[in-house]
């Protein structure tokens, strides 16, 4: 049960100190620049943080590339301005959306982020909102209201005792503590107008929040095709949250329009196959579909095979309808495209066999054992090549 340890350790930081995004006014506010005083309330949560900091340094969901982790560190570096040496940036492997700050500079990325994010741009926004929640000091004003609660000792013992929890039993009690710790509507808008004007500062393009929110918003949309949304979902999209994002890009004049787009897909290309394998590991089908059919829309060639194949794979999980046939018409499609993985043929193959095209269906396979000559199923796949016999 060690990963479910440090999985509820990831997700109680998630849970307890959410991000969201929503655009206010307020711009000044004084950023923490020392540890707190011994005995004080706030360093009983520094306290707590730094236990958890220490376990998610040994976590084996803690992402290692060094790579993806320098970039998200250096754009995150950048919206935090003067601050980027109170930040340390923790990129976990949790397929959601999402992203939280500690009081003492603690930032956890979740891997889920990256298929929905399109940009650089779009990157920073959501750092610069966390980084806002970190100088406006929110977590210490959430833990203070927190204490006159009679759930605030669980609470505490869950941030700080997180490392010995164990079971699903605990990601439940998680469930309840959501909603504790969840800011309010204004520490929303005043770290988002913090991170928003970081962002603009940076030369980044005021729009790419809204273009990311419409997107959450679409996805929003889709839960209820879905199963629901896991305990530790922190980002319920709202209608006003996305006018609010519009209004405020619209109202700065000589705007930059830098989106920083082909350093962003460089970085992301390479880690494309795990995460569209984790997205569909979620099971969440009507939402993935969306996911990657837009981000297919939006993809240059070079990626299209790729997520042709994967838009095929979630309609094939889902099987509802016609969703078989749909899986068929993708896996066809994306063995003429570039870049096309070695499963895309086999898929083909297979539904080839189905249909009883015998030659079409032998080359597809045998296509799919030139690429992959180390696939786990080789044998399987040779099995029903033999089944065929020679070419006719």
């Amino acid at each position: 049960m060690k990963l479910m340890r440090m999985l509820a350790i990831a997700l109680v930081l998630a849970l307890a100190l959410p991000a969201g995004m929503a655009i206010g006014t307020p711009r000044q506010v004084d950023a923490p620049d020392a540890t707190p005083l011994q005995d004080s309330d706030e360093a009983e949560l520094w306290y707590a943080m730094e236990r958890a900091e220490t376990e998610l340094k040994r976590s084996p969901l803690l992402v290692r590339d060094p790579v993806l982790n320098a970039y998200i560190r250096d754009t995150a570096c950048k919206v935090a301005g003067a601050h980027c040496k109170d930040i340390r940036v923790y990129v976990m492997d949790v397929p959601q959306f999402n992203a939280s700050m500690a009081p003492n500079g603690m930032m956890l990325f979740w891997t889920g982020a990256l298929l929905r994010i399109r940009d650089e741009a779009e990157l920073a926004f959501v750092l610069g909102h966390e980084t806002g929640h970190f100088t406006a000091r929110h977590s210490i004003r959430q833990w203070r209201r927190m204490k006159g609660a009679s759930a605030w000792l669980g609470a505490f013992q869950l941030v700080a005792y997180g490392a010995g929890a164990g079971g699903i039993a605990q990601l439940g009690t998680l469930a309840g503590m959501a909603a504790i710790f969840k800011y309010s509507r204004d520490m929303e808008r005043e770290a988002d107008a913090l991170g928003f004007d970081s962002v603009v500062a940076q030369g980044w393009a005021p729009t790419a929040g809204a273009d990311l929110w419409a997107r959450m918003w679409r996805e929003e949309q889709t839960r209820k095709y879905d199963r629901p949304m896991p305990v530790f979902s922190t980002h319920p999209a709202s209608m006003e949250r996305l006018n609010d994002l519009k209004a405020e890009a619209a109202a700065i004049v000589d705007a930059p329009t830098e989106r920083g787009r082909d350093r962003y897909r460089a970085v992301l290309r390479p880690l494309l196959p795990k995460l569209l394998d984790a997205e569909l590991g979620n099971r969440r089908y009507a939402g993935s579909i969306l996911v990657i059919s837009e981000l297919l829309e939006d993809s240059p060639a070079e990626d299209k095979g790729l997520l042709t194949f994967y838009l095929g794979e979630a309609y094939r999980r889902r099987g509802l309808g016609d969703d078989k046939a749909k899986a068929a018409a993708h896996y066809a499609q994306a063995i003429t495209l570039p870049n096309a993985p070695a499963a895309a043929w086999r898929e083909h193959g297979y539904d080839l066999l189905r249909a009883g095209g015998g030659d079409a269906a032998r080359a597809s396979l045998q296509r799919y054992l030139r690429d992959a000559p180390n696939a786990e199923d080789r044998a399987f796949v040779q099995r029903e090549l033999d089944k065929l016999g020679a070419a006719q």
